[in-house]
């Protein structure tokens, strides 16, 4: 590494450690979680995660819509993924504070907005939390047992492939999600697709601090920004050669830093314990 990369890296950390200085935490420090929803934003406009591209029905048959329904209606939360018929892989953030029938998961949902005629609703029956730290952020990461199963369909609604364990992820991944076009924005109408590359566990400290990068987070996005998740992406896949490797957790005004994802590889035997079919 040249000396302008260290200065460089130097200066995205010393305003990382700015921004976080006024937030409660671990060392009075704590990283700002992807909001869920998008209820303090403006109403919905033509946007996009950040960078991005809008996706083709059936791109990736694995993505799934949660909405949350209340008193007030029906709401866009998060993403997920389909781990078989009738459980989804999401983060723990997404499901935390509600009921599992308050939740309703959507596969083959393209457009928040418009009915393909394509899409399978089923409501939440279990929630199946880890033991997720809202201070860390660690073990962000959660499964939604549906009241019924979905119907598996070539190119349209297909599980997920899980990575291997402790699996090294590639150098390019793709984020895919309903997320912002930009800091402040509010969430697509579309699914949206971006490529990020992926950071190590040292470049990802280095941006963040070592005490806010768990063992179970992986980092991936650009230093310089123009690309990223964002807001209403969180629970959404990183899909790394057709596996996912990651969950959309956190970040810092979506494309300005690499997010962190919470790496799918460490929880595999917790994965398969809790989604028997």
């Amino acid at each position: 590494m040249d000396t302008s990369q260290r200065a460089f890296r130097g200066v995205c950390r010393l305003m990382v450690v700015v921004v976080l200085s006024g937030l409660a935490g671990v060392n009075g420090r704590q990283v700002e979680r992807i909001p869920r929803t998008a209820r303090h934003t403006p109403a919905l406009r033509h946007t996009r995660i950040v960078g991005g591209n809008v996706t083709t029905q059936g791109q990736f048959p694995s993505m799934v819509a949660l909405y949350h329904h209340s008193l007030f209606g029906k709401s866009f939360i998060c993403g997920g993924t389909l781990l078989n018929t009738n459980h989804v892989l999401t983060a723990a953030q997404c499901l935390d504070g509600y009921s599992a029938s308050s939740i309703e998961a959507v596969a083959a949902e393209q457009h928040l907005s418009q009915s393909s005629g394509l899409e399978q609703s089923l409501r939440g029956e279990i929630k199946i939390m880890h033991d997720f730290s809202t201070t860390t952020g660690a073990n962000d990461i959660a499964i939604l047992r549906t009241s019924g199963h979905f119907m598996l369909a070539e190119g349209l609604v297909q599980v997920v492939q899980l990575p291997q364990d402790y699996q090294t992820p590639p150098a390019t991944c793709t984020a895919v999600g309903w997320g912002n076009t930009e800091y402040g924005g509010s969430i697509s109408k579309d699914l949206r697709s971006v490529e990020l590359p992926t950071l190590t566990d040292q470049e990802c400290s280095d941006v963040y601090g070592p005490d806010q990068v768990m063992l179970d987070m992986m980092c991936a996005g650009h230093m310089d920004g123009g690309s990223g998740v964002c807001n209403g992406d969180a629970g959404g896949p990183l899909f790394c050669e057709g596996v996912i490797m990651g969950i959309t957790s956190r970040g810092l005004h979506c494309d300005s830093y690499p997010a962190i994802f919470t790496e799918v590889s460490h929880y595999l035997d917790w994965i398969r314990l809790n989604s028997n079919a």
